[in-house]
């Protein structure tokens, strides 16, 4: 090989090493910049309870919480204790005969219902004022603004009735406008008819007033008694 050919062929190897080199470094600043405009997806948003009584992250509590936002107690409807026991698990309601109202029985604890006088172990809290009787399961909740199951014994924050548990639930406030809201509905099978209305408006800078009604009335049932049509009734 010749002077020539050499020189040429080093130059020619200096050519394509250098268009690697400018290809390599333009795909890494493209994918690099690819990277700094994607945006961030996903996350859990942070939820807010209030089980030491204040107001922080479900993350910063030593307990066993599990907390329901006014979405969800809407989208599943619980607006009372027997649905709420229908959708959590560990947590029983029993309706007592005789006049009590239910036994609440919270991962396997809970107190008898024979006697009205004996406070049930898993405490019902509303709005911060404490319900031992087992006939809090005859209130209606329907415009709640959280729900939080605290599991084990609370009775450091609650009181000594707490053993078993504690059912928190918060009511919606006034807010800083007025609102209004209406809502009926109709379910076929049991020809029930419900009607629900909110009035909320402030009044003040440090004052408000919100009004929320409830009502339902059920024509027909889930089960009918075909017995009562086959069999007359005893004549004396």
């Amino acid at each position: 090989m010749n002077s020539m050919e050499y020189h040429t062929s080093r130059l020619l190897v200096r050519t394509v090493s250098t268009i690697l080199a400018v290809a390599v470094s333009g795909s890494g600043t493209s994918a690099s910049a690819q990277t700094a405009e994607r945006p961030e997806v996903g996350g859990l948003e942070e939820v807010i309870v209030t089980a030491r009584k204040r107001d922080e992250s479900v993350q910063h509590v030593p307990l066993l919480v599990t907390a329901l936002s006014a979405d969800q107690i809407r989208e599943n409807d619980l607006t009372s204790l027997d649905k709420l026991a229908a959708t959590m698990p560990n947590l029983l309601v029993g309706r007592a005969s005789n006049g009590s109202g239910a036994q609440v029985t919270l991962r396997g604890i809970g107190s008898s219902s024979t006697s009205i006088g004996i406070e049930q172990s898993v405490a019902v809290i509303v709005d911060g004022i404490y319900y031992g009787q087992g006939r809090i399961i005859e209130e209606g909740f329907f415009d709640l603004k959280s729900l939080e199951i605290l599991k084990g014994p609370q009775a450091l924050f609650f009181g000594k009735n707490a053993t078993a548990g504690v059912i928190s639930m918060q009511t919606n406030d006034p807010g800083d406008e007025t609102e209004i809201e209406g809502q009926a509905s109709y379910e076929f099978e049991s020809e029930s008819t419900q009607v629900q209305g909110i009035f909320s408006a402030p009044i003040s800078d440090t004052f408000g007033v919100r009004v929320a009604v409830r009502g339902t009335k059920m024509n027909g049932g889930y089960y009918r008694n075909e017995m009562l049509a086959s069999v007359p009734y005893p004549t004396f």
